[in-house]
């Protein structure tokens, strides 16, 4: 049927091109003598018609060669449903043959990975782990819980109390000697790096509070407590507070330094044996100690026995302390 169509297109296309240049040759198809645009209308419709026939003959044909392939698939799908089925069937009845696929563990992270994924956790301070701060070299250990460094001057340490050694009013205290000794074994003419407090950097008399730690990382103001030549000094409130009253307990626990029996059983208050320094009965008279302030130089003053006025104390005055380290009249 299509190659009909086919020829009924080619004959009246051939015919639309002669009747457009001489329509008088299809005299006999028209009453009148014909003209072009109806030779053209005549022939546009066949080739119309032809074009129509062409595009439908080949759809029926195949709308139904596709049937057979479809029904061929209808067929065949039940077959694949059914060996399916019979697979599952088999894999059912014969439960051991049944693939197992093993639970493998998470992968571990590499480095790369950890470094990236996980928290960095927070270290203890550490100079070789932290190589920009700023490192201070300890120019004098003034006692076991006061020391001078370079550029800053005086540093009262945080959170530690250590015996007496160099109150002119007060005698030698016990163990005050040996924790003197621990720290300038510590720390004497080493460097170290500070961390401050940052609700209070400075004391009453205008020295530096810090926590100090050498350059290998020691932490000097816990070790003091931990191995028993400080306490941990309760009345002002700071950061460590707890943990070094937790190495204080651990120190008495374990009968360390002043801790011991043989030392001080815990009484650092009482004079150190053996201390030939005795406290120096102060003038009393209003002209040289008028208000607390007693006249001279600081010669004569070291001559009595007195010396070390910190900033605050009615003794202490600028031109006293010449190196303005806060500390008048210094006493080794």
């Amino acid at each position: 049927m299509a190659e009909l169509f086919a020829f009924i297109f080619l004959i009246s296309l051939v015919c639309l091109v002669l009747g457009l240049i001489r329509p008088a040759i299809f005299t006999k198809l028209f009453r009148d003598k014909p003209k072009r645009k109806q030779t053209g209308v005549l022939f546009g419709v066949l080739i119309f018609i032809s074009i129509v026939g062409i595009g439908a003959s080949p759809a029926s044909e195949e709308s139904q060669d596709i049937k057979p392939e479809s029904v061929a698939e209808t067929v065949e799908t039940p077959e694949s449903t059914n060996v399916t089925s019979a697979e599952d069937n088999t894999a059912t009845s014969e439960p051991e043959s049944i693939p197992v696929v093993p639970v493998l563990p998470a992968p571990i992270p590499t480095k790369e990975q950890s470094s990236v994924l996980q928290p960095e956790v927070k270290q203890e301070l550490n100079y070789a782990q932290n190589p920009a701060k700023d490192l201070f070299k300890v120019t004098e250990v003034v006692d076991g819980d006061t020391i001078k460094v370079s550029t800053i001057g005086t540093l009262r340490l945080i959170g530690m109390d250590t015996p007496e050694t160099r109150d002119p009013r007060k005698p030698v205290q016990c163990f005050g000697r040996e924790a003197s000794n621990k720290a300038k074994e510590l720390l004497g003419g080493k460097k170290v790096y500070l961390e401050y407090d940052p609700a209070q950097k400075q004391d009453k008399y205008g020295r530096t509070l810090a926590y100090v730690y050498s350059e290998d990382g020691l932490f000097y103001n816990a070790e003091m407590i931990k191995q028993g030549f400080a306490h941990s000094y309760v009345q002002f409130p700071h950061p460590r507070l707890d943990e070094f009253n937790t190495y204080q307990r651990e120190a008495r626990e374990n009968s360390r330094g002043f801790w011991s029996a043989n030392t001080c059983n815990g009484n650092t208050t009482q004079e150190a044996s053996g201390s030939s320094k005795t406290s120096v009965p102060l003038p009393i008279s209003p002209d040289i100690n008028k208000d607390g302030f007693i006249k001279g130089s600081c010669a004569s003053l070291k001559k009595l026995g007195l010396g070390n006025f910190e900033r605050g104390d009615p003794n202490y005055t600028e031109a006293r302390d010449r190196d303005e380290d806060g500390i008048a009249c210094e006493m080794k």
